[in-house]
């Protein structure tokens, strides 16, 4: 993939225009028009900023996949530089004050979806995952697991099985839209943030009680479980134990507080 492909697709990927690029760094837009159709090039003292606006690496942007920033790294700047996750100080629902926000309703185009569907791929490669269907839980789950599945076939090559949940059944009384789940199929449960887990497994122990899956993993962008929660047997170490199965996400709350301050 070649820079200017790089800077276009980067720049959809934040939904921006040419021109509201080019006031960014400060040149036209026929010059934003001209680096995307590889008729001329950035200048290098443009580069760092190109890198720095779009949240990742200047190796990056020139497609040399030297993993100059960590997974978690590159990670955390592609949700902060598409607006996903907001620094500041806010109060969580138990009360507790944080030093960022994730607003997961930030992912608006189909871009930044397809971008979180291959962070979701690459997870379930890495980790070596094992299992026969992909399945999101509604609502924000479903976008994210559908990303996951396109990603693991556009990406990997691999073909598998795709389902999502209702909250409340259909007009014939089903409760799971696509692939239909069997007894003992290896499920692989994506949705967006965990905090203490109880939602969650009452979505699971519903599910379970339709049909009898093996939970094979649970994968979630961010796991935001505080030590009280944990201290009381809340968050990933509950369901894990509950569905003899392994709860993975992308980051977790100190990562996000430790790798967000540097930027």
């Amino acid at each position: 993939m070649t820079l200017g492909t790089n800077i276009k697709r980067l720049r959809l990927n934040k939904g921006i225009t040419q021109e509201e690029l080019g006031e960014t760094l400060g040149v036209s837009s026929q010059a934003v028009s001209k680096w995307e159709n590889e008729s001329a090039l950035p200048d290098i003292m443009i580069l760092p900023k190109l890198a720095d606006y779009f949240g990742v690496s200047i190796d990056e942007l020139m497609d040399y996949k030297l993993n100059a920033l960590t997974y978690k790294e590159r990670f955390v700047k592609f949700m902060l530089g598409n607006g996903i996750l907001q620094p500041g100080r806010y109060n969580s629902k138990n009360g507790l004050q944080k030093s960022y926000y994730i607003d997961t309703e930030k992912f608006t185009t189909n871009a930044q979806i397809a971008k979180i569907g291959e962070y979701f791929a690459d997870y379930i490669r890495e980790n070596n995952v094992e299992y026969d269907v992909i399945m999101g839980l509604a609502y924000h789950g479903v976008a994210f697991s559908t990303a996951a599945a396109c990603a693991l076939f556009n990406k990997y090559g691999i073909t598998a099985d795709y389902c999502f949940d209702r909250k409340t059944a259909d007009s014939r009384g089903r409760m799971i839209c696509g692939h239909t789940l069997k007894d003992g199929d290896r499920v692989v449960i994506i949705d967006d943030l965990l905090s203490t887990g109880i939602t969650l497994c009452e979505r699971i122990e519903r599910l379970r009680e339709v049909v009898n899956i093996k939970v094979a993993a649970v994968i979630v962008i961010a796991d935001l479980t505080n030590e009280e929660a944990l201290q009381k047997g809340l968050g990933a170490p509950m369901i894990e134990e509950k569905f003899g199965t392994k709860v993975y996400s992308i980051i977790r709350d100190k990562e996000v507080e430790n790798v967000a301050c540097k930027y």
